[in-house]
């Protein structure tokens, strides 16, 4: 429970930044989310197997952030929602994951994806 809810923080402090500075690039800020996150999987994973597969894991997110950044934003969307795959696994790959740590990103990487979406997605007016 207290993993959920300082995922809940987290990811309303993130949201919060983006609605306060609303003069910046959404798209670049939501692909820097995807960008970065992964990589914070790196800090746990202190053997050589776990890197072996956290960095290729993370490289992944990362392109898919560059490509959803420059060919379509929901790349970015999808890759959020993907990694919370990720954070399922995760405690399997590493000995050292806090935790919790699994809920805790879930829960960021959800809220995110639904709030890029939301604030991203074209709108399509009904020709009537």
């Amino acid at each position: 429970m207290i993993a959920l809810s300082i995922g809940f923080i987290t990811a309303a402090a993130i949201i919060a930044f983006a609605e306060i500075f609303k003069k910046i690039d959404l798209t670049f800020f939501a692909s820097l989310n995807l960008a970065v996150i992964p990589f914070i999987y790196i800090g746990f994973s202190i053997d050589p197997h776990s890197l072996m597969l956290t960095i290729p894991g993370a490289s992944f997110f990362l392109f898919l952030a560059y490509w959803g950044y420059k060919k379509n934003y929901m790349l970015i969307v999808a890759g959020l929602a993907l990694h919370g795959l990720w954070d399922v696994v995760f405690p399997y790959v590493s000995s050292v994951a806090p935790h919790g740590y699994d809920i805790f990103c879930i829960t960021i990487d959800i809220l995110l994806a639904l709030y890029f979406y939301l604030k991203l997605k074209p709108i399509k007016f009904i020709k009537a």
